[in-house]
């Protein structure tokens, strides 16, 4: 069970480190939606599999994946910008 939670927080960190290099110089909401959608469903797959792998979850189908990917990239896209000087409200 630690292993998978290690796993899994590996997993979050390194998609946390890609979308905060790439989401900030995204030209617009499109192709931010498209990015954002487009790594959710691997993410959602490979987690998944550290899951059901460790923790013996049930396996997500193609539909699931799509609902969660969809729910987050509609949720990043439109998500404000974070200001990077902590001075600044």
């Amino acid at each position: 069970m630690l292993v998978g939670i290690i796993a899994e927080c590996a997993i979050l960190v390194a998609v946390a480190f890609i979308l905060s290099r790439a989401v900030p110089n995204m030209p617009n909401k499109v192709c931010r939606f498209v990015f954002l959608f487009v790594l959710c469903v691997p993410l959602n797959f490979v987690v998944n599999y550290v899951n059901v792998w460790t923790l013996g979850y049930h396996k997500m189908r193609w539909t699931g994946s799509f609902i969660i990917a969809l729910l987050f990239a509609t949720f990043g896209t439109f998500w404000p910008p974070q200001p990077h000087n902590s001075k600044t409200r």
